[in-house]
């Protein structure tokens, strides 16, 4: 099918007038049930207009037979062998068509489709680049397993800010290590990545590594403004506990975009409502770190011994310390699989005082407990970190 059209002169007179919208021409032919070679090759009579026209209708999800017909005839090795067409309105039919129905199989096509020649227009390689980022994006929401498989050192430079910033909006974690990778490409694309970090970590829960975050911390010190405060916005939804040092020398930065976006980000990490000067947060940073040097090993010592007054007191003293939420949550962690009974309920109860999603995998765990009592325990703790919205389905101790 696809070699015959290959060879279709686009100046071949079309069957309808141009200015005919492409949808109510397909919406016609839907009645007479036209193969999809028919359709395509129509199409492809109808030139550039008739394809832009086609993106429109598919932009305006407009549903009719005849255009899921042409589709479901266009099997996975046509998308693939154009690829290798001259033809600039097959290569973008090509795109649409992987858009629509395309799987990770289509992934190296659409790559070859999306590099254009040096003398290609700037609109039009804009334009390349942001199907490209919409193609790719639909496979990788429908096939999960697919974002791995994606060679990212394929894909022409000029079209990963586009794709960085559908990366961000796929709601996916692993789309995270991506992010990560593209950060390290020139300024346009950093923006891009950090902008998409930030969007990302928004939508989703995000436990990045610290080498991940010592990649966005690295941003901090940019010469561009605007990288800074993207790097700190990205901190401040990533709950960076160990970046609140550096983001509190940020509150001294020569641009005000910076400052407020560390101000807000040292807010969004502790909780806290602080001035926004430097002064003030340092001194609590100092507090916190101290209370970690000389406190928290005797605190995580007496808590699973403490009774009445003694243990309220100890909670209290662990939710207080919001810059070491995470490194205290592997301590508690870890007492949490030496506990029974009352001493492990306890152990969620401080787990809950820190607030802490880092948690909340090796509590979900606990929700399949032998002991009834430690099941609504753990429930009660989920629903305490997240909400109602954690209240397990089927669980017989939900809440």
């Amino acid at each position: 099918m696809i070699s015959s059209l290959l060879l279709l002169p686009l100046c071949v007179t079309p069957a309808l007038p141009q200015e005919a919208p492409v949808v109510h021409w397909l919406q016609n032919r839907g009645a007479t049930h036209p193969t999809a070679k028919e359709v395509v090759t129509e199409l492809g009579q109808r030139g550039a207009k008739g394809l832009l026209d086609l993106e429109r209708a598919l932009g305006a999800r407009i549903t009719h037979p005849a255009w899921e017909r042409t589709l479901n005839g266009l099997p996975q090795q046509a998308v693939l062998r154009m690829q290798t067409t001259p033809s600039a309105e097959l290569r973008i039919f090509g795109m649409l068509a992987a858009h629509r129905h395309g799987d990770a199989g289509c992934l190296s096509a659409l790559v070859q489709l999306s590099k254009l020649p040096d003398t290609t227009a700037l609109p039009q390689r804009q334009q390349t680049g942001a199907r490209l980022a919409d193609a790719l994006a639909a496979i990788f929401r429908r096939d999960h397993q697919a974002l791995p498989k994606l060679n990212w050192n394929s894909i022409p430079r000029e079209h990963l800010p586009p794709l960085a910033d559908r990366l961000g909006g796929l709601a996916d974690p692993r789309a995270f290590g991506a992010l990560i990778r593209l950060m390290d490409g020139e300024i346009g694309l950093e923006q891009a990545a950090l902008s998409a970090i930030a969007h990302l970590a928004r939508t989703v829960s995000l436990q990045p590594a610290d080498t991940e975050l010592r990649r966005v911390r690295y941003r901090l010190e940019h010469p561009a403004f605007s990288l800074r405060m993207l790097a700190c916005q990205a901190l401040g939804l990533l709950h960076d506990e160990e970046g609140a040092h550096l983001l509190q020398e940020r509150l001294s930065d020569p641009s005000s975009s910076v400052r407020s976006a560390a101000h807000t980000a040292l807010k969004r990490i502790t909780g806290l409502r602080l001035h926004a000067g430097p002064k003030a947060w340092l001194s609590w940073i100092r507090e916190q770190d101290n209370w970690w040097n000389e406190r928290s090993d005797k605190v995580l010592s007496a808590l699973p011994l403490a009774h009445g007054a003694e243990r309220t007191a100890l909670l209290r003293e662990l939710a207080g310390a919001r810059l070491h939420r995470r490194a205290l949550t592997r301590e508690l962690l870890s007492l949490l699989d030496q506990s029974q009974g009352e001493s492990l309920r306890l152990v969620l109860s401080a787990i809950v005082a820190l607030d802490s999603p880092q948690a909340l995998p090796a509590i979900t765990l606990l929700l399949s407990h032998p002991e009834r009592e430690v099941r609504t325990a753990a429930n009660q703790a989920l629903y305490a970190l997240r909400g109602s919205r954690t209240s397990t389905p089927g669980s017989k101790d939900a809440l």
